[in-house]
């Protein structure tokens, strides 16, 4: 009984020994000199755009963080969240008795220092003041003229207009706050036809082949199986320090959609400017380390050469290799290649591409 497990098993282990991926390569029916039965795909250069993939969210090209230039009492809000507001609109005001009453402060001195001048000009052609006087007084009236100029600055910033029309996105201020120079009350995001802009970070090996203007695809979670068209308008000149990666800004034709900030979208960009190589399938990668693979291709004697090539891209079924690292090559080795050594015999056949 134990005799007839041992030879059931042995058999097992004979079959599955002798079994490959590929009919007619069983080792043990083929001669040691015999060629090995493989497979060739051709293989030519090429310059096709290899989509650039990222994802990111959608934002507004111009967003504006609207404040007060001077501190104060908040007086009105005339914006609420999520309204849409057109350029030149009043969206808030402060209460302006102090800053009044600096221009009216302002006004009283540049007319006094306008008096003083104009006496002390008449004294001065009656020689009965110094020339030095009349210039005294002349730049005391250059000071008030300067104090009323900031007066009317600060009162004419004492109410906050719409910039470019677009949405409110947040409203962080009420009336009746006292607010510092400079805190920000509304939250705005222009809404114009190239408004929308989805901004993606990308590797610098990618970096060098973007150019402006290069067509975009982008897929939006809110519009599925609908690619919105986009255009590269801004590259950026430096890497972020925290992720070493580059970031593209991609302007949305949303083509009549609704589209807001926030949407979650993934673009491929095609990039104009590719430089040549070769795509070669992953069936033909024998084994790999960092960014080199070995592969064999077919010589003109029926041989098998061993190859070791740089690539630059890893994609689903391929992987991307320079022009360069294969100059003369036009057939690479598929099915069968891990049965091979430098030099080995084959016979094979071509398949489509």
């Amino acid at each position: 009984m134990h005799a007839k497990i041992i030879l059931t098993l042995a058999a097992t282990l004979l079959f599955f020994s002798c079994k490959t991926d590929y009919p007619g390569q069983e080792a043990v029916t083929r001669a040691p000199d015999a060629p090995v039965p493989v497979e060739v795909i051709a293989i030519s250069p090429t310059t096709e755009p290899i989509p650039i993939e990222a994802g990111g969210t959608i934002g507004a090209k111009t967003e504006a963080r609207l404040s007060f230039k001077i501190g104060g009492v908040v007086d009105r809000m005339y914006a609420r969240e999520g309204q849409y507001v057109r350029r030149g609109t009043v969206l808030a005001k402060l209460k302006t008795t102090e800053v009044d009453a600096q221009v009216a402060k302002a006004t009283q001195a540049r007319d006094k220092a306008r008096r003083d001048v104009d006496r002390v000009t008449k004294l001065y052609e009656e020689q009965a003041a110094t020339l030095e006087q009349k210039e005294g007084l002349t730049t005391a009236l250059e000071v008030a003229e300067s104090d009323l100029e900031i007066a009317g600055f600060n009162r004419k910033y004492a109410t906050i207009t719409a910039p470019v029309s677009g949405r409110i996105i947040r409203k962080m201020a009420e009336a009746g706050e006292l607010v510092a120079p400079g805190t920000p009350l509304y939250f705005l995001a222009g809404e114009g036809a190239d408004d929308f802009v989805l901004r993606i970070n990308v590797a610098d090996r990618d970096l060098l082949n973007i150019q402006l203007d290069d067509r975009a695809l982008v897929d939006l979670d809110a519009y599925p199986d609908q690619p919105v068209p986009a255009k590269v308008t801004e590259i950026a000149a430096a890497a972020d320090p925290r992720t070493g990666s580059f970031q593209i800004e991609l302007t949305l034709d949303g083509q009549g959609r609704t589209l807001r900030s926030g949407f979650v979208g993934r673009a491929k960009v095609y990039p104009s400017k590719t430089p040549e190589y070769y795509r070669i399938p992953t069936q033909a990668i024998v084994e790999g380390e960092g960014k080199h693979v070995r592969i064999f291709v077919p010589d003109a004697e029926g041989k098998a050469r061993e190859k070791t090539i740089r690539f630059t891209r890893l994609l689903n079924e391929a992987v991307i290799v320079p022009a360069s690292e294969l100059a003369g090559v036009d057939q690479v080795i598929t099915r069968g290649s891990h049965y091979l050594t430098d030099g080995s015999k084959i016979d094979f056949k071509e398949l489509k591409r």
